[in-house]
């Protein structure tokens, strides 16, 4: 019998999706680790040009994505997605040429920009091809796929960069993005999902009001709410301290030797847990595994904050504590990207994820500026313990209210109540 996170694998569309994640996600990490070492090593710049990137990058995901998820509920999403791929590959491929800091900034968002549209198609086919039984083995073979690339890629980019040069990182992963849309192209044509009755009688739906439809549904469906308000305010938790990591890494005696390893043992941590929650995951309910989640990230990273107010020093046992960390993200992110899928119906797939990611992502923006004054303020030890009370307190609210998570065809039935409200607003 094969594993239960293997199954996803059985369907011809996901293999070819996943194939492309697993080459693109390689590709964006060397692109990462390219854009740091040109920022910082080259040109000599400093934390604003890094404060500068980290907005560029954010900053479409939090505006464009809301209105881009529209256009991937309307258009062919095989098109679409190897449209976005063709699209950042020309991007990226500039980046190779780009002579300054502005012009890196401006081919960054564009990226962005082209993922907008990427990401909510890739999510509304997922739904759409996997069977719900294998739709949390798919979302964890996703995060497993990341969180690899984040242990490998920068190691490869590392020697690639110091062997010819971080622009050559750009080329790489300008190929990755054609290697994906060569995978992507291989999938049958997959129509926009079919659209209500009152929708089908209107010969030109308001783009406005489909984007309405999909706001609207997020926040009346109650535990689809409930997933989104929770992740999102546990990412804005989770980027109050993780900006500040290097310097509590410092406090706690890990020096050069050690610091590679304990960021890479956070990636190990999350995939181990994408891993188990892949393989025995469905025996528990989504909003149980999303609140235990984040009841232990808070918990060890609270301790954290202690030691570092304490000047504690250790060796190897933070790598242990920042496995665990990776491990309790999991246990946050699988459920979340799984519980999205089965309370989306086809239809408004492509506008609740990507509405939902604006929303994340408008959190994740007002994060950094928040750290950076608490930790002037009270210290690097104040910002880790309070942020991780604050994730616990969370995570107990998301574990205690739980709610339930609907059937597909429930779920289809309360989308058409949606779209009867919208139009009788109208």
């Amino acid at each position: 019998m094969k594993p239960a996170i293997l199954a996803p694998l059985r369907h011809r569309t996901f293999r070819l999706l996943f194939g492309g994640q697993v080459v693109s996600d390689m590709g964006d990490w060397l692109d990462f680790l390219a854009l740091i070492a040109l920022i910082v090593y080259r040109w000599d710049l400093g934390p604003s040009a890094l404060a500068a990137l980290t907005v560029a990058v954010a900053l479409p995901f939090a505006v464009i994505a809301p209105l881009s998820g529209v256009w991937a509920d309307r258009l062919p999403r095989k098109t679409l997605m190897v449209a976005a791929d063709l699209g950042r590959a020309l991007v990226v491929f500039g980046l190779v040429f780009a002579p300054n800091l502005y012009t890196i900034l401006a081919l960054v968002f564009v990226r962005g920009v082209f993922s907008t549209f990427f990401g909510p198609a890739r999510q509304a086919t997922i739904a759409s091809v996997v069977p719900q039984d294998d739709l949390l083995a798919a979302n964890s073979l996703s995060q497993l796929s990341f969180q690899l690339s984040k242990i490998l890629g920068p190691v490869l980019g590392g020697l690639l960069v110091a062997a010819v040069g971080p622009r050559s990182a750009f080329m790489v992963d300008a190929v990755t993005f054609l290697v994906s849309a060569a995978l992507i192209v291989q999938l049958p044509n997959i129509a926009p999902a079919a659209r209500t009755k009152e929708e089908t009688e209107e010969q030109a739906p308001s783009f406005w009001r489909e984007f309405r439809e999909g706001l609207s549904y997020l926040i009346h469906r109650r535990s689809l709410f409930m997933a989104v308000a929770s992740n999102s305010a546990a990412l804005f938790i989770i980027f109050t301290f993780d900006s500040l990591g290097v310097l509590a890494l410092r406090e706690l005696g890990i020096g050069e030797a050690l610091f590679g390893l304990t960021i890479a043992s956070i990636g190990l941590g999350t995939a181990a847990g994408a891993i188990a929650i892949g393989q025995w995951g469905k025996r528990i309910h989504p909003f149980v595994t999303m609140g235990a989640g984040q009841i232990g990230g808070g918990l060890v990273v609270a301790l954290l904050g202690v030691a570092v107010t304490l000047h504690a020093r250790g060796t190897g046992a933070w790598v242990i504590v920042y496995m665990l960390i990776g491990l309790s993200a999991a246990a946050v992110f699988v459920p979340y990207g799984y519980v999205v899928q089965v309370e989306t119906p086809p239809e408004l797939m492509g506008r609740v994820f990507a509405t939902a990611g604006g929303i994340q992502n408008a959190f994740l923006l007002l994060a950094p500026p928040l750290c950076a004054v608490l930790a002037e303020l009270w210290g690097v030890g104040f910002v880790f313990t309070a942020a991780g009370i604050a994730l616990a307190l969370l995570g107990l609210v998301v574990f205690f209210l739980r709610p339930a998570v609907a059937t597909q065809a429930a779920t289809e039935d309360a989308a058409l109540q949606t779209s009867a409200a919208c139009s009788d607003v109208r």
